[in-house]
């Protein structure tokens, strides 16, 4: 297949609008493409191929709302020709489970599935492991109550394949979420489930990404008993190995940066349980100074690991206004010293040379006039550089305007504005991308 048609079938489906009214035909010209670029040789494109067909499969069943004479294609028409095409590709397992992760299907669509995969297994086009994982994720057990569904998937708790472990927990997670029938008491389950992550790692995190939402002001999930902070912690220090990677979830590393970022104390500790990398996350998770982090942050940007070095030093020059002596040895940052302002610049050398990767631009004073800041980020990206903002992916198209925060991006190119958006007094530009020779 040529380039010139990969292209076209790439423009209609990423030009195709799934929120609004279409045809059958539209609809099925629209998958007709999607099928068609699930062929290009670029996983990237295989990607962008599965993820809208996917919405295409959710927004199709979803049009009857919205046109109540609309009737979605037959299931086997619509989902036969897509399995089919995956089962094609390098790798057609993997794109199997990419697909089934984040699709919803109709009861119809379910029942189709559930036949082609039993199929599919039986004449060994997929293992049994990829067939549990894509009954999991497509839910083909009994949602609603434990009682059945522990019948399922409590023998995968324990499994040697990481990622049927971790798609079983997140399925058990879920039922907790939507208040299935029958289920243990969630304060029992907690215990238990950290006990399980600290003797074999790789289930707690999937587990716990269903329950977040239930978070309460205490940092504990309603009706769990548990003090998340202190939970992960535990299993941090406890834990008899290293998290596996796990496409797809979320594990309990990724978990303890988000939830972390505001206690320097907790990221202290990760530090002394040897968990560098992911208090080096969590201690770089906001966009804002915060309160006792800053020693933290100095202390990890003279680590030995590159990237843990790296990351604190540029968040120093971000956020704190700080020059690292490590960072500066190093060449993660420099400082370009001006009348009005001062530039701290972050490099990452190994990757860029001597590009900069981003700029703060932080005033001589306590803020930053409006006509400053625009003056110094049209050096540093200049306007007839800069491709045009309508040309970004949906919601950039235009100026994301916040009280505390402004931010304009044109294509690569970002540019952040923190300080009061309403009297235009920035504290710090932030840019991403800089030229460095306008100066």
């Amino acid at each position: 297949m040529t380039k010139d048609v990969f292209h076209a079938a790439n423009q209609r489906i990423d030009e195709f609008v799934v929120s609004d009214i279409h045809t059958h035909a539209e609809w099925q010209s629209f998958f007709a493409d999607g099928i068609q670029l699930l062929d290009h040789p670029e996983e990237r494109m295989k990607d962008f191929a599965i993820e809208r067909m996917q919405k295409g499969i959710w927004a199709e069943n979803s049009q009857q709302f919205r046109q109540s004479n609309f009737k979605a294609a037959p299931a086997d028409q619509r989902l036969l020709p897509i399995l089919d095409a995956i089962m094609r590709q390098d790798q057609s397992e993997r794109w199997l489970l990419r697909f089934t992760k984040w699709s919803s299907f109709e009861p119809e669509q379910k029942e189709i599935f559930s036949r082609w995969l039993a199929d599919a297994e039986t004449r060994g086009l997929v293992s049994p492991d990829t067939a549990s994982i894509a009954k999991i994720q497509v839910e083909l057990y009994a949602t609603d109550d434990w009682a059945e569904a522990n019948k399922f998937l409590s023998p995968f708790f324990d499994h040697s394949n990481d990622l049927l472990r971790a798609a079983s927990a997140a399925a058990f997670g879920e039922m907790y979420v939507n208040g299935a029938d029958n289920l243990p008491d969630l304060s029992i389950t907690m215990q238990q489930v950290k006990a399980w992550e600290i003797e074999r790692p790789g289930f707690a995190g999937a587990f716990l990404g269903q329950l977040l939402m239930d978070t309460d002001d205490d940092g504990e999930i309603s009706d769990s008993g548990v003090k998340l902070q202190d939970w992960i912690l535990e299993i941090i220090a406890k834990r008899k190995a290293d998290e596996p990677q796990i496409p797809f979830y979320n594990g309990i590393d990724f978990h303890a940066h988000e939830i972390l970022s505001g206690n320097p104390d907790a990221v202290q500790k990760l530090i002394e349980f040897g968990a560098e990398s992911v208090a080096a996350m969590a201690a770089t998770e906001e966009n804002r100074p915060v309160l006792g982090m800053q020693s933290v942050l100095e202390k990890l940007a003279v680590s030995s690991d590159d990237l843990v070095a790296r990351i604190c030093s540029w968040h120093l020059a971000y956020h704190y206004r700080i020059l690292h002596a490590e960072g500066l040895r190093r060449g993660y940052v420099k400082l370009v010293e001006r009348d009005d302002v001062d530039i701290f610049l972050v490099l990452n050398p190994a990757e860029h040379g001597d590009r900069p990767y981003a700029a703060t631009i932080y005033p001589k004073g306590t803020v930053l006039a409006d006509d400053v800041a625009w003056k110094w980020i049209d050096r540093l990206i200049p306007p007839d550089l800069r491709p045009p903002m309508e040309d970004n992916d949906w919601p950039f198209q235009t100026p994301q305007i916040m009280p505390d925060h402004a931010m304009y991006q044109y294509g690569a190119y970002i540019i952040d504005l923190f300080g009061d958006s309403k009297i235009k007094k920035w504290e710090r530009v932030w840019v991403k991308w800089p030229r460095f020779t306008q100066w």
